[in-house]
């Protein structure tokens, strides 16, 4: 489960998906128009979230934008109009999103993978930015930038998702308080409109196309294509976790962050501590032992149930800017905040191992045989006057399960941030 805190200036968002199937038109997949539809494979069927299981009657894995916008004009045009047609990236969708009952999903994956970067000399807008296919990865984005000594700027906390399948949601993590979403840090996108028109679209040209295929959850157009804002990439990073028995304390120090502290942090996030299998659990990627904090906040033999909070944040090294002392800078932070001294612990490490940090618990979790089974997941957008009641009632339903080790993640996000679609101050 993961849920976002947001800060005063903030609306109460709740986002609902209901997916209808319609009947099965297709009869011979093989056989439809001068597309070559394959039949349906397992992974067309299934999603990370693994609670459904829908059947589509065809699959496409198109070799160019031109198939998929070929495909979706037939369709308009034809008696198969009311046929689902989902876009499917890596497949982290958790409700069967990526899915289509006894309809046609459009394998991304299958595009060539394209990534071309132009430096600052290039920008329309004075600004360095990267051409890149829908299908990529993330994490193909991350390492090809990387060679230029840049980075896109907002993340989202797994890196082994699509561009497009990402722009579809919004794309939000630990960045977001200072840059916005990943959707706010995009100039220009490709789309595949409904009716099969393939369009090049900006805030400036097909504005409402624009807005509307970010964050549209794919009900608007299919991005095979976009312009993704770029700056120059930090050399190391001094990642810190610190430790909270009182959740006003833990909020008002992350808003303090974000608000106070915005031009001296880059990421800032936190998730709550039910138990000690929670805590190591959502430790294996943090490069340091916890073995001093583990026994102050669980004693051994103690029958307590008390919940802890970790506000972890993180400052970059942008050496080509000017030397700074990382430890002066987390030490100037921390004098600000109220967690205890013997509950925190700070490490440095490599830009590209920072943002890849959750791959580390995937591979765990893969050697557990926990990767491949249901993923219940819950996002939601909850205002800083609702956070405490909230969390109340969260707790209620789940410490009733002693053996709870899913993150329950809390992310403060500036509403400013999520207002700006589209802003280009660095």
């Amino acid at each position: 489960m993961e849920f976002a805190l947001f800060c005063t200036r903030v609306n109460f968002l709740v986002f609902l998906l209901a997916l209808s199937s319609p009947c099965k038109f297709i009869q011979s997949p093989m056989d439809f128009g001068p597309l070559k539809l394959l039949q349906a494979t397992n992974s067309a069927s299934l999603d990370f979230g693994r609670l459904y299981s829908n059947t589509p009657s065809a699959v496409l894995r198109p070799q160019s934008p031109e198939e998929i916008s070929l495909l979706l004009s037939l369709l308009s045009a034809s008696s198969f109009s009311k046929v689902t047609v989902a876009a499917k990236g890596a497949g982290h969708s958790i409700n069967g999103q990526a899915q289509a009952l006894n309809g046609i999903v459009i394998e991304m994956d299958s595009l060539p993978s394209s990534i071309k970067i132009h430096t600052s000399v290039d920008g329309e807008f004075g600004l360095s930015f990267a051409d890149v296919s829908g299908g990529t990865l993330w994490v193909e984005l991350l390492t090809e930038t990387l060679k230029f000594g840049l980075t896109p700027r907002s993340w989202t906390d797994y890196l082994y998702l699509s561009i497009g399948g990402t722009l579809s949601n919004g794309g939000i993590s630990g960045q977001t308080f200072k840059y916005g979403p990943q959707i706010s840090n995009v100039i220009q996108l490709d789309v595949v409109t409904g009716s099969g028109e393939l369009v090049t679209c900006s805030p400036s040209k097909s504005s409402d196309l624009f807005f509307a295929v970010l964050g549209g959850l794919g009900q608007f157009g299919i991005i095979t294509s976009a312009r993704i804002l770029l700056q120059e990439a930090p050399h190391k990073v001094k990642w810190v976790r610190a430790f909270y028995d009182d959740f006003e304390d833990f909020i008002k120090d992350q808003e303090l962050l974000v608000v106070s502290m915005r031009d001296k942090v880059d990421y800032v996030e936190g998730f709550i501590v039910l138990n000690e299998g929670s805590l190591h659990s959502s430790s294996l990627a943090f490069p340091a032992s916890l073995s001093s904090i583990a026994p102050q906040l669980f004693p051994q033999g103690s029958t307590s149930h008390k919940h802890y909070y970790c506000l972890e944040f993180a400052i970059y090294d942008h050496s080509h800017k000017e030397a700074i002392n990382l430890d002066q800078v987390v030490d100037e932070i921390s004098r600000k905040m109220k967690f205890k001294p013997s509950l925190v612990h700070s490490v440095e490490v490599a830009y590209f191992d920072f943002l890849n940090r959750v791959n580390v618990e995937e591979v765990n979790l893969r050697r557990r045989n926990l990767w491949d089974v249901a993923h219940p997941w819950l996002n939601m957008f909850v205002p800083k006057t609702g956070i405490s009641k909230f969390r109340d009632l969260m707790l209620q339903t789940i410490s009733a399960s002693p053996t709870f080790e899913g993150p329950i993640l809390l992310y403060p996000i500036l509403k400013d941030k999520m207002n700006a679609v589209f802003e280009l101050t660095v």
